[in-house]
């Protein structure tokens, strides 16, 4: 087997106690003894080869070194180089080292195994976050509520209607509202294949996103197209697509394939409510504009309140301006829509 490729510092070369022990067992006879240590650090640090090593690592090499046959079988080997007391004094021996976590991946019968993470780039962290648990029905709920109510007679109590707009609970009640069993199972579907998995990582934020795509839809819509009534959960279902745009920023460097999943979700949710709208505009049967307003909420409050696994500087810049383009955007549509509400004369705008 070829010894892997020489990385400084050494620490980084430590990817996983596996390929240690057989970067240093160069007998292959499944032991590492201290004569197959010295020449490892010595071959890659690339020191002299006359360079004495130093006193710290032969002591934690004697301590670990349990049956004192002076030679580590892989549980003492895993031991020691996981061991917090030997990574500290080895980082000591000079600011060639950098930090890691030492990250818990599972226990069997007789060995523990580690894996060492650099702090700067975590990947898979993010994917390793995806479990269901069983408070991680909001989407599931929702979504059973909504095929309810589509077959009871409900439906006018909940819909927005321009015309009743002093009843505020419509702003957000016609998300449980369809025009047709297509658009229903259409937005179900969208609803449990992405937003469940966003939910498994970030539980109830998700349902606080949903219905802040929901109310941004339904103002959008009505002070754009005042004289028309709106019904159905898609500004919703847009706020849950660019909500995985905002978790893919917010955690860039602890996602596997950010940018594939930039890409797909940045590209749909653009040409189906930016491109849409500018080129069809509202139709009888979609309002492009409301998706426009729940995919616009969706991204803002997604980046401030989805969990972000590890925040950096560039990202608390991010979350402010975030925070502040919302609560900008959403004063001056409800205060538009206030004002709507007061005008007696408004004309249709289209």
């Amino acid at each position: 087997m070829e010894n892997p490729a020489k990385i400084q510092p050494i620490i980084v070369y430590l990817s996983c106690p596996e390929s240690v022990v057989l970067s240093c067992d160069r007998d292959h006879d499944g032991f590492v003894s201290l004569e197959e240590l010295t020449a490892f650090i010595k071959t890659t640090e690339q020191v002299p080869s006359s360079a004495p090593l130093t006193p710290i690592i032969v002591n934690n090499y004697e301590r670990f070194d349990q049956n004192h046959d002076n030679r580590l079988d892989f549980e003492e080997f895993v031991e020691m180089i996981t061991n917090d007391t030997f990574l500290k004094d080895f980082t000591n021996l000079g600011n060639r080292y950098v930090k890691f976590l030492v990250v818990p991946v599972c226990r069997t019968k007789r060995i523990t195994k580690v894996q060492l993470q650099r702090m700067h780039t975590i990947t898979g962290m993010y994917e390793n976050e995806v479990k269901f648990k069983a408070t991680d029905i909001g989407m599931i709920m929702l979504s059973l509520i909504q095929i309810i109510l589509f077959y009871t007679s409900f439906k006018d109590q909940l819909v927005f209607k321009h015309d009743k707009r002093q009843q505020v609970w419509r702003y957000v009640t016609y998300m449980f509202t369809h025009n047709s069993q297509f658009h229903l199972f259409e937005n179900v579907a969208i609803q449990l294949l992405v937003g469940l998995p966003l939910e498994m990582v970030h539980s109830w934020r998700v349902l606080i996103i949903y219905s802040a795509g929901i109310l941004g839809g339904a103002l959008f819509q009505s002070v754009i197209y005042p004289y028309e009534d709106l019904a159905g959960g898609s500004p919703g279902v847009y706020s849950i697509l660019t909500a995985h745009i905002a978790t893919v920023i917010m955690n860039w460097r602890e996602m596997s394939q950010p940018v594939v999943q930039l890409i797909i979700f940045g590209t749909f949710s653009v040409f189906d409510t930016i491109y849409n709208y500018i080129t069809i505009r509202n139709s009888d049967e979609i309002s492009y504009i409301s998706h426009l307003g729940g995919a616009v909420c969706g991204l803002l409050v997604g980046v401030n309140i989805l969990r972000n696994l590890r925040e950096t500087n560039a990202e608390k810049i991010i979350w402010w301006i975030c925070i502040v383009l919302y609560f900008g955007i959403m004063s001056t549509f409800i205060g538009l829509e206030l004002r709507l509400n007061l005008s007696k004369g408004a004309q249709p705008t289209r």
